[in-house]
């Protein structure tokens, strides 16, 4: 990084400050101020470093984990399990639900989404607890260390918000979580009344000491670009996930792993 920092006469910190000093109307318009653009290096004059970008939080499922598959297949089971004759979507029909904004997470949700009537989603989520990791266990995406290592080497500190359990994300994440501040990790077992995701982007600004306008969250559904906005922190939405697309403008976005941390550093990084 320093390298190619230094091909256009600046520092890497330099770089990472110009990342800083994008503004916030910048990130939701799609312009992404002058950090995409390298060759722009900070004088050191703009906001106050309270406004500087300095975290970034993580969806899991869609994002750092490709678990949609695995998830609609554990409805096909309990359907069958069930005995419910229900149609569930394929990853292309249940996208298409998630961008016109159906509810999906946490889990309940997920199930009633796919046709579950209440009682039965009840019994499935309870089911999921149980045998999700061990039966379905998905993966991360590839390239997810060599990302998160990017942009930890960019002072970068980094969380999770999800709405998915501890003992699912974890095992899914690997050698990753090492990645991750420990205080920063909002599971949705974490608290014994489950959090908002709002309210987790929030708090973790809170125990990191920076502004949440300081922060990042990245996701990949619209309900995660609301929790965003309402806890007053910048969104960068994945277009490959469970339901943001090319087709979303309104949203600032990223078509692959690495291209998160292009857009979030400023550079083509090569992770």
């Amino acid at each position: 990084m320093e390298a190619r920092a230094q091909e256009f006469g600046c520092s890497a910190r330099d770089v990472y400050a110009t990342l800083n000093m994008t503004n916030q109307s910048d990130f939701h318009s799609g312009t992404m101020g002058d950090f995409a653009h390298p060759g722009r290096c900070p004088s050191g004059e703009g906001p106050e470093m309270s406004t500087c970008p300095r975290a970034v939080f993580f969806d899991v499922d869609g994002v750092l984990v490709d678990s949609l598959p695995q998830h609609l297949q554990i409805c096909r089971d309990k359907a069958v399990e069930f005995g419910l004759k229900l149609k569930i979507p394929t990853v292309d029909e249940f996208r298409q639900l998630v961008r016109r904004g159906t509810k999906v997470s946490p889990m309940r949700y997920f199930f009633l989404a796919v046709g579950f009537p209440e009682d039965y989603a009840a019994r499935a989520v309870a089911d999921y607890q149980r045998e999700f990791i061990q039966r379905y266990r998905p993966k991360a995406f590839p390239g997810v260390s060599e990302m998160l290592k990017t942009l930890q080497a960019a002072e970068l500190k980094l969380g999770l918000v999800t709405s998915n359990t501890r003992a699912n994300v974890v095992p899914a994440l690997g050698d990753a979580m090492q990645y991750f501040e420990e205080s920063c990790l909002f599971f949705f077992d974490r608290y014994p009344e489950p959090k908002t995701k709002s309210w987790c982007l929030a708090e973790g600004a809170r125990l990191l000491g920076v502004e949440p306008q300081a922060c990042v969250y990245v996701g990949d559904q619209p309900a995660d670009a609301t929790a965003a906005r309402e806890a007053g922190v910048r969104f960068l939405g994945v277009t490959y996930g469970w339901g943001i697309s090319d087709d979303d403008k309104q949203y600032e976005t990223a078509k692959s792993i690495i291209e998160i941390s292009e857009k979030l550093i400023g550079l083509h990084a090569q992770v």
